[in-house]
């Protein structure tokens, strides 16, 4: 029993010490390259801005998707770059076509690498997009973001972001 116990203590300590070391390790970007360090919050508020744009498409709703963004924010794919919260909108307005609702995909994030900048932060993030309306659940396009976050005074916001699709060619 004595060994189980010290076992449990030991595992709890060690978990501690990670918890309280290793958000570090992401941050470890010199402070004397004029680099702040992310908090653990700013991570979080960071990765909700992933689901902000990811649901505000996935359910067509204009002000979810556009909250994720910066008022100057660039956005830039295969048909160039949209700029600008007005470009944004007009974006959305005519991949909508005036409907509303659930458009039967979801989008899906992972393997977050968020670092510090002397501007804000950046970071590449994987992604996959399923069409939900069939059985089972198809992928119809993977890839990933490279993004540039500022902080607002409404908080984190995507300062541009340029969307790599990924090809069988």
């Amino acid at each position: 029993m004595k060994k189980i116990f010290l076992g449990l203590m030991v595992s709890f300590g060690l978990a501690l010490v990670s918890s309280l070391i290793l958000p570090n390790s992401y941050q470890s970007v010199s402070a004397e390259q004029g680099v702040q360090e992310l908090s653990a919050k700013d991570f979080e508020q960071i990765k909700e801005l992933y689901a902000r744009y990811n649901q505000g498409s996935d359910f067509r709703d204009t002000e979810l998707f556009l909250s994720a963004f910066a008022d100057d924010a660039i956005m830039t794919r295969e048909g160039g770059d949209i700029v600008g919260m007005d470009g944004l909108r007009a974006d959305r307005a005519r991949r909508y076509e005036g409907k509303t609702g659930d458009v039967g995909r979801r989008h899906i994030n992972g393997s977050y690498l968020i670092t510090p900048t002397s501007d804000g932060a950046e970071a590449r993030t994987y992604y996959l997009l399923m069409d939900v309306t069939v059985r089972p659940p198809n992928v119809i396009s993977s890839g990933y973001y490279e993004d540039k976050f500022v902080r607002t005074d409404a908080g984190w916001k995507i300062k541009h972001r340029t969307l790599y699709r990924d090809t069988l060619d």
